[in-house]
């Protein structure tokens, strides 16, 4: 397969996880030949420090092959600017509207204003810019808001995210926008699920769950120890209503946590990502696929290699 924009060795793409997308995993992924990322939800708001960690990873790997998400207005829009042209990086992953995030904000359609002033800059400087969708968008939508692609969530993925398999709404994203490019984001955990994908024409795979608990993950071993025992029958999914439209939340909860504890659920993700009693993890239907903890090396190849 031929890749437009990441040009990795491989087409995984490490999916961008609260939390879970840190320096050291991303610095293991791109060694592996996957493509990896930073979330700045990681940062709670901390702009430097996402910054100080893009610039921990080029130093490290001399690269700025990396792939960062942004939440609209998480960020002031020069900030982000800032941070993407710092190293000229190719992608990022933008996230809005009031039916895609547990924080409160407005509509799509309220947000396009402010969504064109951050996007705009970075578009005419070459940034290829996708979109974070739970259903499929329409051409018209994909134009006006400068998108060239879309990161697919739904009903296998980790946290927040839809009930629609990612499959159905990859399919009808692929007949809206044909010219898109095209990420599945969730559940991904076999050498035959990227096979699928890449032969159905993904630019790449995303790939979290599997990669959260992988040996350079900086999640606490205890915790990877205690996910490994666990099925995707063991995760809660809680359900949300914003608007009518219904979005779920799946977790791998322990001991009493109840939860969410804030907007995300980000005190009790803290404990879990450190081995404390009565928190959470965000993990989605790839725990099925893990029964023992690998490297990022030994998890890339056993995905590629029957393309």
């Amino acid at each position: 397969m031929t890749q437009k924009v990441f040009q990795s060795q491989y087409p995984i793409l490490e999916a961008c996880m609260n939390r879970g997308s840190t320096v050291e995993l991303a610095v293991a992924v791109h060694q592996a030949g996957g493509y990896p990322s930073l979330c700045s939800w990681t940062y709670n708001g901390h702009s430097q420090a996402m910054q100080q960690d893009l610039d921990c990873f080029v130093k490290l790997t001399n690269s700025n092959r990396i792939h960062l998400s942004f939440e609209l207005n998480e960020f002031a829009h020069q900030i982000v600017h800032d941070i993407v042209r710092s190293h000229s990086i190719p992608t990022i992953e933008i996230i809005y509207g009031k039916t895609n995030t547990f924080r409160p904000t407005d509509s799509e359609s309220e947000l396009e204003v402010a969504l064109l002033r951050l996007l705009a800059p970075l578009k005419a400087q070459g940034t290829r810019i996708f979109k974070r969708v739970y259903e499929a968008i329409d051409q018209g939508t994909m134009d006006r808001h400068l998108l060239d692609g879309f990161c697919i969530k739904g009903a296998e993925s980790a946290g927040f995210s839809s009930y629609t398999p990612i499959r159905e709404t990859f399919l009808k994203q692929r007949e809206l926008t044909p010219g898109a490019m095209l990420i599945p984001y969730g559940g991904i955990g076999t050498a035959d699920q990227v096979q699928d994908y890449i032969k159905l024409g993904a630019e790449m795979v995303a790939v979290g769950t599997v990669l959260a608990l992988s040996a350079e993950s900086t999640m606490a071993t205890q915790t990877k120890l205690a996910a490994v025992q666990k099925q995707s029958q063991d995760l809660v999914q809680s359900t949300h209503n914003f608007g009518g439209v219904e979005r779920k939340q799946s977790t791998l909860k322990f001991g009493n946590y109840l939860g969410p504890d804030d907007a995300n659920g980000t005190v009790g993700l803290v404990r879990g990502l450190n081995g404390k009693p009565d928190s959470h993890v965000y993990l989605g239907r790839g725990i099925d696929h893990v029964d023992e903890i690998l490297s990022c090396q030994q998890i890339i190849q056993r995905l590629v290699e029957k393309i």
